[in-house]
């Protein structure tokens, strides 16, 4: 029965993982991604993935500490850092083996996507943690992360697409006008 709850709450995290990659605003983002953290969190725990747990767990504080990037004490460099040498040294305490640098490498990557204000640079950051969180996912049989490493990459890749590569037809239709307007 845990096995079953624990696979519940991973594919809850996994909702609310895919619906953070289409947030248009970083802080929507943010808290997207604390909820489904904190449902990892104890999915992961009742699955014995120890090390994804920890790092989760630091994901809740981290995206917490991030949102408040419009305060002063929020936006202090020294986070950044701070979040850094946590998640190696939560990665180091909840070592599992050489597959916990999988999820280490993710949370490191993340931190460093998450930290930044530039959403453009944030989608593509993006686009690396899925594919080593994978394998950790399929080795510890974690049905909602496997299925949120598969549609936070193509969701980031649809983000990518939305936010960053399509052009909207309003700034074509003000080209249009601005290229007649100099005829």
């Amino acid at each position: 029965m845990d096995g079953l709850i624990a696979q519940i709450l991973g594919i809850l995290a996994l909702l609310f993982m895919v619906l953070s990659y289409q947030q248009k605003v970083r802080v929507g983002l943010l808290r997207m991604q604390m909820l489904s953290n904190a449902l990892f969190v104890i999915s992961y725990f009742m699955l014995g993935a120890v090390s994804m747990a920890v790092m989760c767990f630091i994901n809740v504080i981290r995206s917490y500490i991030f949102s408040k990037h419009d305060t002063k004490w929020g936006k202090s460099p020294v986070w950044l850092w701070v979040f850094l040498a946590v998640s190696l040294g939560g990665g180091i305490l909840s070592w599992e083996g050489p597959i916990s640098l999988l999820v280490i490498v993710a949370t490191l990557i993340l931190t460093v996507a998450l930290y930044s204000t530039n959403l453009k640079f944030m989608r593509m950051m993006f686009l690396f943690p899925p594919l080593f969180y994978i394998t950790y996912n399929v080795l510890n049989k974690s049905i909602g992360g496997i299925g949120s490493d598969i549609f936070c990459l193509v969701s980031a890749i649809i983000a990518i697409w939305r936010f960053d590569m399509r052009k909207p037809k309003n700034d074509e239709k003000k080209q249009e006008v601005l290229i007649r307007e100099t005829e």
